[in-house]
């Protein structure tokens, strides 16, 4: 769980930083965090958005910054459990 905290926090940083993101390049983050949560509940929260990958070209750094919060939240309150 660590590593998918230590990813979540180093794409948020690069994200808030970037106007835009190629759908390309957050499907390769999405797949490196996905094996990190692939037995937890919020896998799904992340095999959404791989499904967008595929229909998107383009991602704001806003957006990602707002998906990759809610996922820490999420990943936060599972710990908490």
């Amino acid at each position: 769980m660590e590593t998918a905290k230590q990813q979540i926090e180093e794409w948020r940083n690069q994200a808030g930083d970037t106007t835009v993101m190629s759908a390309s390049a957050v499907q390769d983050r999405l797949f490196d965090l996905w094996g990190e949560v692939r037995d937890m509940p919020l896998v799904t929260q992340v095999e959404q958005w791989l499904s967008l990958t595929v229909e998107r070209e383009l991602f704001s750094g806003k957006e990602l910054v707002e998906f990759l919060d809610e996922l820490d939240r999420s990943l936060t309150s599972e710990a908490s459990v």
